[in-house]
């Protein structure tokens, strides 16, 4: 993609969507939202009968004629050499959205890492997400995205892909410069707000990072249940208690918001509000449960001794 064409078509886009009347994007909005709804829907409803919704064969069917987004599910027959047909035929948004969506038919918004906090700051796209056995993670550093013009390999705006089973690589990152196709960088520039009346939003795949952005910590606070399994929770939780000056912090009311918090499994950070003459700070961030952003590192050739 030459980009000063992107940004002509931007432009383009820009003065076409001046002439649409804010009741008429509405309008489209909801009917995307409706269609989006029962795709979803199709989608988890597949799974769940072991069909793929998209090519309405079962979730085990392989040919290489038929390139489809289950592959990525690792029916028997899909090789690391049988990838580059995937992404020939579909764009990053399209693999990234089906993932995504894929990971929230399991538990919503809790298997995707996109934290903003825990992202490469040079990087443009990093991101992880889990579902049963399986994890997929893509990468794409400033450079990539511009394209390698002194390397013999990347040289157009690329990405980089993982793909783990059971813990094992079986994509690894180093093995394709997979180029983005025109409708990606559109997407791109939705989600950075250069196109002025539309914009590039996660729903039914929204992971962690719509969370923070859209709930405050009060809100998500509010909403918390102590989690069965602590390996598996979606947040972790600390909270300092101060006593206000010239009082002290009784252990029994401690030992009976502990003893509460076992029973009912509200967390302690809502519990400490009960007590009286203290001033309590909660810090919440991703638990256990949230995969870790599988970190893409330079490859590094090794230099001779000379």
């Amino acid at each position: 993609m030459d980009f000063s064409e992107l940004e002509r078509r931007i432009g383009f886009v820009n003065k076409y969507l001046e002439d649409i009347s804010d009741e008429e994007l509405n309008r489209k909005s909801e009917e995307e939202a409706i269609r989006a709804e029962s795709d979803f829907k199709s989608l988890k409803d597949g799974l769940e009968k072991g069909i793929c919704s998209f090519c309405e064969n079962p979730i085990s069917h392989f040919s290489e004629k038929k390139p489809c987004f289950h592959w990525l599910l690792k029916p028997k027959g899909f090789k690391k050499r049988h990838f580059p047909l995937l992404y020939q035929k579909y764009s990053f948004r399209r693999l990234e959205a089906y993932l995504r969506w894929v990971a929230n038919t399991a538990i919503p918004i809790k298997n995707i890492n996109d934290l903003v906090e825990e992202k490469t700051s040079s990087k443009k796209i990093e991101l992880t997400i889990a579902y049963k056995n399986l994890e997929w993670s893509f990468s794409c550093a400033e450079s990539d995205y511009r394209g390698h013009s002194d390397k013999r390999e990347g040289k157009t705006p690329h990405y980089h892909f993982q793909m783990k089973i059971e813990g094992n690589v079986m994509i690894n990152y180093g093995g394709f410069h997979i180029p983005f196709h025109d409708e990606d960088f559109f997407s791109f520039a939705l989600s950075e707000g250069k196109i002025v009346k539309a914009g590039y939003k996660h729903i039914y795949g929204a992971g962690m990072q719509e969370l923070l952005d859209d709930f405050s910590p009060e809100e998500i606070l509010e909403q918390m249940v102590k989690a069965n399994d602590e390996n598996e929770a979606q947040f972790h939780t600390s909270t300092i208690i101060e006593a206000m000056p010239g009082t002290t912090i009784s252990g029994i009311d401690i030992a009976n918001l502990v003893k509460e918090h076992n029973k009912t499994g509200i967390p302690m950070a809502r519990l400490v509000k009960k007590l009286s003459n203290t001033k309590a700070i909660s810090i919440i961030s991703p638990g256990p449960g949230v995969p870790k952003l599988a970190k893409r590192t330079p490859h590094r050739r090794n230099k001779k001794n000379t």
